[in-house]
């Protein structure tokens, strides 16, 4: 049986120590600007109206901020508000963890949407950009949840178990790792041969931003159930976690957006 009792710390500078769950968001965010950077070039080579590489630098530290901002206030809102409430400083203790991403989601939406409405341009466009981008970002955070021991799964006798040594001796579904191949590394993978086979003629459809939501929530909402969790929400007879309760409005939002794109581009078909 595998023993995952890795030091959450990653080194010290100084007397001040560095967490693996930092270095790992933050290697996610880099390349994620990276993979989006990339992709505005080639959008900006045929003439699409997207943001100069100065703006989407600027977008993109203020977006971070929203990120951050937005996965800690989901944390709180969504998961743990009485415990917040009750213990208000834990709030900025970024360290022990506690993102939620659907509340990054709402947050960084909503920066983009009032970002592309000042400068004119199409939110369907930087909604796909920053899908394909975020998707890979998805993969590789969650190796920071798998680091940090927490968000692990429920106790099995299956080979795949694996003991977390800040948690229990008992082996656990990795789940951790299940999240970041499902939601994160396959879907950008799906993502990436979509764009490689469409080229640029994909991104503004909201196609990508579509199968970005679907994928993932769709993933995490299977994942969920072998999760070790204890936010969940009752529908009478019918219990889900609070993440699944998210994730089905997540996957709504995705049909959302790909009817919206499609019903726009048949009308401008008509003209």
């Amino acid at each position: 049986m595998f023993v995952w009792s890795v030091s959450p710390v990653a080194f010290h500078v100084g007397s001040i120590p560095v967490y693996w769950y930092g270095v790992i968001y933050a290697s996610a965010l880099f390349l994620s600007w990276c993979v989006a950077t990339w992709v505005l070039r080639k959008l900006r080579a045929n003439d699409v109206a997207v943001p100069t590489k100065e703006e989407f630098d600027s977008f993109m530290f203020w977006g971070i901020v929203s990120i951050i901002a937005g996965a800690r206030l989901g944390h709180v809102l969504f998961y743990d508000l009485e415990y917040f409430i009750n213990h208000p400083l834990e709030i900025f203790m970024l360290r022990n963890g506690g993102l939620a991403f659907h509340g990054s989601v709402i947050a960084l939406a909503v920066y983009s949407y009032s970002f592309v409405k000042r400068r004119k341009l199409s939110w369907l466009v930087l909604a796909d950009v920053l899908s394909f981008a975020g998707a890979l970002g998805v993969g590789i955070g969650r190796f920071a949840n798998f680091v940090n021991q927490e968000l692990y799964g429920k106790i099995t006798g299956s080979d795949m178990g694996i003991i977390f040594s800040l948690v229990d001796q008992m082996p656990r579904y990795p789940t951790q790792i299940m999240e970041a191949f499902f939601e994160g590394l396959l879907n950008f993978w799906l993502l990436f041969i979509i764009f490689r086979l469409r080229g640029v003629s994909i991104i503004g459809r909201g196609v990508i931003t579509a199968i970005f939501c679907v994928m993932y929530s769709s993933s995490r909402f299977v994942i969920e159930f072998f999760k070790d969790v204890e936010a969940y929400t009752y529908f009478g007879s019918v219990t889900l976690t609070t993440g699944q309760v998210l994730s089905i409005a997540l996957f709504l939002f995705g049909l959302f957006v790909l009817h919206f794109s499609r019903s726009d581009c048949s009308r401008l078909s008509k003209r």
